[in-house]
C-alpha cells in the first residue's frame, strides 16, 4: 500500500544490479512513490488515503486522525495500516465501495445477515461475529493455545483464576533470575500473553504482574507466567458481547486500586472499566507510578486514570459524529470527598497533579 503514496523528501536508493542496465549504467535512482522501509512511508500512505477520502466528502477525526465520518452517508471508517473497517447502511456502504475502488486494489467481505454477506469475518486478526442477539468479539484464540503449547502444558490440570494472591514469603523467589534460555523463552510467551490480554479483561492484571519483571525475568515470574498457562488449558477461548440495546448516551466508568498490592515494591495497581450500557468499550489494569501514603491517594490515582480515559472515549466518540458524556464511578468515599473539594486541604502528601479531577468536576466534564 506504501508505494501508491509519493515521495514526499527527496531519497535515493541504490539499485541491484541488474537494474543498471536497463537505467543506462546508473546505480542510483530517484524515488518517486514511497518505499517500504523509509521512515516517512506510513505517513505518506496515511496522508493519501486522507486525500483521496476527503475528496469523497469524508472527515477526518482531530482527535485520532485514523477515523473518518461522512455525514451524509452516515457512514464511520476505521483505518489501519491498510486495512478498512466501515459501518453504515448496506446502500451507503456499496456507494462507498465502488468510490474506494475506483483508486485502490481492495478486497472486501461484509458482515451482516443479508444476501451474499457473511456471518463472520477476521478483522486485524479479531473475529467479528454478528447473532441474532448482536455483535460478539473473539480474539485470536491461535495464541491461547500456543501460550499453552510454549509452557508445555497440554496435559496440565485447568485453574480457575489466571494469578493468586502473592505472599510476602515467596518474595525469594524473585531474587532468583532465570538462566538466559530461559529468559528468551519466557519474554517471548510474556509477549505474547501481553498480545491477547489487551482483548482479554480476564487477564490483564496478571499478565500486567509478568510483563513488569521482563527485564529481569525470575523463578517467581516463571511460576506466574505457568499459573496463566494453566488458566489457559480451560479458557483458551474468550467472546465479548454485544446484545442490541438502545442508543446510548451515557459512558459509565467504573474504577477500584488495591492499596499497596504488591508484595515486592508497595506499589499498587489502578484498575477500570469503561460501559456504554451492558457494552465494554475498554479495561485496563496498570501499576501506579509513585508509592501511595494512604488508600485514598491509591484511589484517587485511579480516579485520574479513569478520568483521563473517559475524556479520551468521549473526545473520540466526537470523531464518530456521537456525543457521549462521562461519569466516574469509585467506591472510595475519601477520594470521592478529594474530587468535591478544592484544592487539597489538610492532606499534605496529595500529588497537586491528581487535584486537575478537580476542576473537571466542577466544569461538569
Amino acid at each position: 500500500a506504501f508505494f501508491e503514496a509519493t515521495a514526499i523528501r527527496k531519497i535515493c536508493v541504490e539499485l541491484p544490479d541488474e537494474c543498471a542496465e536497463s537505467c543506462g549504467g546508473h546505480n542510483v535512482g530517484l524515488l518517486k512513490q514511497s518505499l517500504y522501509g523509509t521512515r516517512d512511508a506510513a505517513m505518506n500512505w496515511q496522508e493519501e488515503v486522507a486525500k483521496e477520502m476527503g475528496k469523497r466528502g469524508f472527515r477526518r477525526g482531530t482527535y485520532n486522525p485514523c477515523l473518518y465520518a461522512h455525514d451524509e452517508w452516515k457512514i464511520q471508517v476505521f483505518l489501519h495500516g491498510d486495512d478498512f473497517a466501515s459501518v453504515g447502511s448496506r446502500t451507503s456502504l456499496r456507494r462507498f465501495l465502488e468510490k474506494l475502488e475506483s483508486r485502490f486494489e481492495i478486497k472486501t467481505s461484509v458482515i451482516g445477515t443479508g444476501v451474499g454477506e457473511v456471518q463472520e469475518a477476521r478483522v486485524l486478526n479479531r473475529i467479528l461475529r454478528i447473532t441474532s442477539n448482536g455483535w460478539e468479539y473473539e480474539p485470536d484464540q491461535r495464541h491461547a493455545e500456543m501460550i499453552v503449547e510454549q509452557l508445555g502444558l497440554k496435559e496440565a490440570k485447568a485453574v480457575d483464576t489466571p494469578t493468586e494472591e502473592e505472599k510476602k514469603w515467596e518474595a525469594e523467589e524473585d531474587a532468583q533470575e532465570l538462566s538466559p534460555d530461559r529468559q528468551r523463552n519466557f519474554r517471548s510467551v510474556a509477549a505474547r500473553c501481553n498480545y491477547i490480554a489487551a482483548d482479554r479483561p480476564d487477564l490483564m492484571y496478571a499478565v500486567k504482574c509478568i510483563c513488569r519483571q521482563m527485564a529481569k525475568p525470575t523463578v517467581g515470574a516463571w511460576k506466574k507466567l505457568k499459573r496463566v498457562g494453566r488458566y489457559l488449558v480451560g479458557k483458551s477461548r474468550s467472546i465479548l458481547k454485544y446484545d442490541w440495546q438502545g442508543r446510548e448516551t451515557l459512558v459509565d466508568g467504573y474504577t477500584d486500586s488495591d492499596w499497596a498490592g504488591c508484595v515486592r515494591t508497595a506499589k499498587s495497581t489502578s484498575g477500570g472499566i469503561l460501559m456504554i450500557g451492558g457494552h465494554m468499550i475498554k479495561a485496563w489494569s496498570k501499576t501506579q507510578n509513585s508509592i501511595s501514603l494512604s488508600s485514598a491517594e491509591a484511589e484517587l490515582i485511579a480516579m485520574v486514570k479513569l478520568s483521563t480515559e473517559l475524556l479520551g472515549l468521549m473526545s473520540l466518540a466526537r470523531d464518530l459524529d456521537c456525543r457521549l458524556h462521562g461519569r466516574v464511578w469509585a467506591d472510595s468515599s475519601a477520594a470521592l470527598a478529594i474530587v468535591k473539594r478544592s484544592g487539597a486541604g489538610k492532606l499534605r502528601h496529595i500529588n497537586i497533579s491528581l487535584l486537575w479531577v478537580q476542576e473537571q468536576q466542577k466544569l461538569k466534564k
